[in-house]
């Protein structure tokens, strides 16, 4: 993670970096922003920044031990907290029982999402738990921060999604915060600021990151993703409401569209031939795969019943379809139409 690969943000990227070259840097500091926003990717960033042996005056050299080992999420003195499941018959899980799944996670995709990270453990995870970040957390935490610095000047610990802490984890990391071990910063990346409690709000400078325009958005997936068309690219990120994160996800996985083709094909058929116990079957099968894997399932049927409408009235051949797809788009097209598409699409 360099500051250079974070589209714009000038302003917030000098700030950052002034920060440290004039050894002003906060102890505490929430990372705020939307979903689609690189606030995770500009944490990092700053992170890796701060313990370069050789910084630049406007970047980390990517190149000394340290940020080598940043580079992979895997230096002694970064200490990762995020939130985690009860799976995998852990009593009680904390961060480092998941700690190589959410490295791989973000490394793939820096803007991933709480739904995306526990889409890694949908077979396991049968039970649509949210998740949290657990008291347990932070005791370890604790007797982590009794230690002293493996290697590096400053110790940094990013917490992502705080605002996913217990109650009593939130008045223990608070105690964390008032009495903050030397040389050991806070890094908090969050989505929502108004679920996290106020005392920690008032002990942590804010760095508010603001979203990724459609243009930026295509630019980053561009060049993440060059071997991908343009042109697929902009329908992704239509098909997506440019959502990152979901967007990167797609992207990574070849198959996308032709599984959710299938599986659309057969749910308008049966829905269309009232055929209830096939339909009863089908639900019970659909039920059984996660949540994200139902998200995404439902923007795949809006692209198509957005299709329908467009086949009807403008340039087919303009459509980003798959050939299957065209063909089934034919012959039911029809069947959804200005009476109903409105109706189908809120349900």
């Amino acid at each position: 993670m360099h500051f250079s690969e974070v589209l714009g943000n000038i302003k917030i990227k000098k700030q950052l970096i002034n920060s440290v070259q004039h050894n002003r840097i906060a102890h505490a500091q929430m990372f705020l922003g939307e979903k689609s926003s690189p606030k995770l990717l500009l944490a990092l960033s700053y992170a890796k920044y701060i313990n370069c042996k050789n910084k630049s005056s406007n970047d980390s050299c990517g190149r000394c031990s340290s940020c080598i080992k940043y580079q992979n999420l895997t230096h002694p003195d970064l200490h990762l907290v995020f939130p985690v499941l009860l799976i995998k018959n852990i009593k009680k899980a904390t961060s480092d029982d998941f700690v190589r799944e959410w490295r791989e996670g973000v490394l793939k995709n820096p803007f991933i999402d709480l739904s995306v990270w526990f889409e890694t453990f949908s077979n396991e995870n049968k039970t649509g738990k949210t998740g949290h970040i657990y008291t347990q957390e932070i005791e370890s935490l604790n007797k982590k921060l009794l230690l002293k610095h493996y290697e590096s000047e400053f110790r940094v610990v990013l917490i992502w999604l705080p605002e996913n802490m217990q109650a009593s984890t939130s008045n223990k990391l608070l105690k964390l915060l008032e009495e903050p071990p030397k040389k050991t910063i806070f890094l908090l990346v969050s989505e929502n600021s108004d679920l996290i409690l106020k005392t920690i709000i008032s002990r942590v400078q804010i760095i508010k990151i603001p979203n990724y325009n459609s243009i930026e958005i295509e630019d980053f997936l561009n060049s993440k993703f060059p071997s991908r068309s343009r042109e697929e690219i902009k329908k992704m990120i239509s098909l997506t409401g440019g959502n990152t994160a979901l967007s990167v996800q797609m992207l990574q996985n070849d198959s996308f569209e032709n599984k959710n083709f299938e599986e659309y094909q057969n749910w308008m058929r049966l829905c269309y031939s009232s055929n209830i116990i096939e339909i009863t079957k089908w639900v019970n099968q659909r039920a059984a795969k996660g949540r994200r894997n139902h998200s995404i399932f439902l923007l795949y049927s809006l692209k198509m019943i957005r299709n329908c409408l467009v086949f009807q009235f403008f340039d087919k051949n303009k459509l980003f379809v798959t050939e299957d797809e065209k063909i089934f788009l034919t012959k039911f097209h029809p069947f959804v139409h200005k009476n109903n598409i409105i109706q189908i699409t809120q349900l």
